[in-house]
């Protein structure tokens, strides 16, 4: 899977995103050039990106907005996102399902 055009992904529990009830994994690029105003570098892990969004992209109940793909399934209490860098990879990623 190509992560270029990821920036993040969150696994964690319905409510608060802030980082309290899941995880944030970043990208090398996704850390270096999109973070919170703080050093995210702990955080990078480009296979947890890899395998969280291969995971979210195959879910058939994944939604996508604006530049985001998330799946949230509130009765296993579960929320796991996709940030894209910008809403035009996000479409890519859509369409891409789409034809496959």
């Amino acid at each position: 899977m190509d992560i270029s055009k990821i920036i993040k992904v969150y696994n964690g529990k319905c409510g608060c995103m802030c980082g309290c009830l899941g995880k944030y994994s970043y990208t090398q690029q996704g850390a270096d050039n999109h973070s919170p105003g703080y050093s995210v570098q702990d955080s990078v892990s480009e296979r947890s990106v890899k395998i969280l969004a291969k995971k979210i992209l195959s879910n058939p109940n994944v939604q996508f907005e604006d530049r985001w793909a998330f799946v949230e399934d509130r009765k296993a209490n579960k929320n796991q996102v996709i940030y894209f860098v910008d809403e035009a990879s996000a479409q890519a990623a859509q369409a891409a399902l789409q034809i496959g």
